[in-house]
């Protein structure tokens, strides 16, 4: 916990996507070898054992009611202050919402989320800095930590148009973490597997 004291961390689940591909809620999925446990309960267990206080983004009020009874109490569901906007809207609101400097941002389809690579970012993190892993070659913008600090960005972003956080990378500095550096902590890399399809369901069960 001490990491999070000292930097002043708000854990943000974005779940407000609509799953389409998938064709039903990733969220309320079973998490892969713990049938009984949703991957919305596993991520909101993580991040409250590293943050302050965590965040989970919906979709709109219907979706917020049904993730309340596999939550945490300690746990803040709020909604996307504009509804069908995408990602970049998401990460808006959870910014807005919160009341620490940076947030620890995750996707609630990566159930697969370690510890040590939490840990790992959260020791890189940064005042006024996004903080983001590079995997593959690409920036991983649903697992970063991000300031408080680049909410005018958003707003300029979503004012251009914009839906995606990955735009945010041409206006705010940016801490990249190499994929080199990933590996001491999460070998596998598998912090960064994300649950999109009924075959990806399938072949991690």
């Amino acid at each position: 916990m001490s990491e999070c004291e000292a930097l002043s961390i708000t854990g943000i689940i974005l779940a407000g996507g609509q799953s389409s591909r998938m064709g039903r809620d990733k969220a309320l999925l079973p998490v892969p070898g713990e049938p009984a446990l949703k991957f919305v309960t596993h991520l909101a267990r993580l991040l409250a054992a590293h943050c302050q206080e965590v965040l989970l983004v919906s979709r709109d009020q219907a979706q917020a009611h049904d993730y309340l009874s596999y939550l945490p109490p300690s746990i803040r569901v709020i909604t996307d202050l504009v509804p069908q906007v995408g990602p970049l809207m998401g990460l808006y609101s959870g910014l807005c919402a919160m009341h620490t400097s940076h947030a620890l941002v995750t996707a609630v389809d990566m159930p697969f989320l370690q510890p040590a690579l939490l840990n790992f970012l959260l020791s890189q993190a940064q005042p006024a800095t996004i903080t983001m892993p590079l995997v593959a070659g690409q920036e991983q913008v649903l697992l970063a930590i991000y300031p408080r600090s680049i909410l005018p960005l958003i707003e300029q972003r979503l004012q251009e148009g914009r839906r995606d956080p990955r735009s945010l990378l041409q206006l705010a500095r940016v801490q990249l973490l190499e994929e080199a550096q990933l590996r001491t902590v999460d070998p596998q890399l598998r912090s960064f597997i994300n649950i999109n399809t009924p075959e990806e369901f399938s072949f991690y069960r």
